[in-house]
């Protein structure tokens, strides 16, 4: 049966490791406003992004589709409007759906099914980070020190754009209370942090002045897990070459401090709805489009399958959505396409595609249901193919070895079980449940045949290394003056 129709409040954050969050164990952080949103809502445990890098997971949560289905690999392949996402069947629909914010697509001159996208920040040039495709071998990743460098207290761009948007879904919001009309609207508000640079406000930095905040797991050298393909992206992303045990607990600090400032920004939205009197009739999502690894394993940024990278944060309130539940059942960005046209009263479009409404799982929180991620990026040697069910997690590396982990009884992968002949029959049957997923082998061949072609097109690997790229995606209005300053 459908739901009655509401507004629908997508937050998206970007890079938001999801152990980094109150209402998700951490005791050290301060994320008041989402940890309240928690409790009058349901909390997803095991959610996961469809590909752990910015530009395809974001086609993923538009569309409802796995970057193979559409071919959407790495960083230069970002979403122009095809195929149709949930923004084009709520505007169809006679729904007013907006997006203010970070969106990282292709340009604002596609239509990517919103009605308006109000300052939308795209990927650079329209073309993205072209040196992505060059995997045939990885090149180092440009501005690497900066990840190490930067880490610290105060003002980025990226921190001025997230208080120009949200003052401006504020703004949005009071309007839309002020129109009281009767059709159902949706509203996504795309905020950067915590992604880096590492560089956080300082009166949010400086709630962590006097904490003692987990350290990073297996940093150190010996600790580390080896496996081929982990070992070439350390390699070609090396963050980790420019950090000491300082430089680490400041990176870390400072990514804290983000989170918080994220937090605050989200609070100060749903003080909005509060006020406004939309909270009773609107519903709501906070995802995050990947994760972060924070030095877990030596690691930084995202781009690979541990959870740290691939699960995201999930939270979901509002009209019909029970209050204090835990979901287990895995769910992954996916279904984010569906629950938005569920949410609006409507059943889904693509009855084919792989996702489902995110509501029907609080009946069944516990189902042993199978997700899915990719990845086809930058430093990768070859494809990354995830398959995470409740108990068991595999990751599949074509020409490379498997890994293989229990999920409940090591939550932070430790143990790679896929060498040991006790748990052979589980790494059989998850080849098989994940080969029911995705041709693999297929989908890898037709990753690296694509980029051929583009690397091709723009003149070879020498003609994209001299290309000028930053070492992440500029904001619009750079160097802009603070808009809004606030406090914690």
């Amino acid at each position: 049966m459908p739901l009655r129709p509401t507004n629908t409040l997508i937050l998206l954050s970007d890079e938001h490791n999801r152990d980094v969050l109150g209402c998700y164990g951490d005791t050290a952080v301060h994320t008041p406003h989402l940890d309240h949103l928690a409790k009058s809502g349901t909390v997803f445990e095991n959610a996961y992004c469809n590909a752990p890098v910015c530009v395809s997971s974001r086609v993923s949560l538009a569309t409802g589709l796995y970057p193979h289905q559409g071919r959407f690999w790495d960083s230069t392949t970002p979403y122009h409007g095809a195929p149709k996402g949930w923004a084009h069947a709520a505007r169809n629909a006679g729904h007013d759906a907006v997006s203010i914010g970070k969106l990282h697509y292709r340009s604002r001159n596609d239509d990517v099914g919103f009605c308006d996208t109000v300052d939308p920040m795209h990927v650079h040039n329209g073309i993205g980070w072209m040196s992505s495709l060059l995997r045939e071998p990885p090149v180092p990743i440009a501005g690497a020190s900066q990840m190490a460098d930067l880490a610290g207290a105060g003002e980025t761009d990226y921190t001025r754009y997230d208080r120009a948007s949200v003052a401006q879904a504020c703004a949005w919001l009071r309007d839309k209370a002020d129109a009281r009309s009767e059709q159902p609207w949706v509203l996504q508000v795309g905020l950067v942090a915590p992604h880096f640079p590492l560089v956080s406000p300082p009166a949010f930095y400086d709630l962590y002045e006097h904490v003692t905040l987990p350290a990073a797991r297996q940093y150190d050298e010996a600790d580390r897990p080896r496996h081929p393909v982990i070992d070439a992206l350390r390699r070609s992303s090396n963050y980790n070459d420019f950090f000491d045990e300082d430089r680490v607990a400041e990176a870390r600090k400072a990514y804290y401090g983000l989170v918080s400032f994220l937090d605050h920004n989200i609070g100060r939205i749903l003080s909005v709805l509060d006020d406004t009197g939309l909270r009773e009739g609107t519903r709501i999502l906070y995802t995050s489009d990947h994760g972060d690894n924070l030095g877990h394993r030596g690691l930084w940024g995202k781009s690979v399958m541990y959870d740290d990278a691939v699960a995201v944060p999930l939270l979901m309130s509002g009209p019909d959505v029970p209050c204090g539940m835990r979901v287990n059942t895995p769910v992954s960005l996916v279904d984010v396409a569906p629950t938005v046209q569920a949410f609006l009263g409507a059943e889904p479009d693509d009855t084919n595609a792989p996702g489902a409404p995110l509501i029907a799982r609080v009946s069944n929180p516990d189902d042993d249901r199978a997700v899915f991620s990719e990845y086809h990026d930058w430093s990768s040697v070859t494809g990354m193919f995830m398959l995470r069910t409740l108990r068991w997690k595999i990751v599949r590396y074509p020409g490379y070895p498997d890994q293989l982990f229990d999920m409940q009884s090591d939550r932070h992968e430790t143990t790679d079980l896929a060498p040991l002949e006790a748990y052979a029959e589980v790494l059989t049957d998850m080849r098989a449940r994940l080969a029911a997923v995705a041709d693999i082998e297929a989908a890898n061949a037709q990753a690296f045949a694509d980029q051929r072609a583009k690397i091709a097109a723009f003149g070879g690997a020498e003609a994209i290394l001299a290309m000028e790229e930053k070492g992440y995606t500029p904001a619009p209005h750079q160097g802009a003056p603070l808009a809004d300053p606030f406090e914690p």
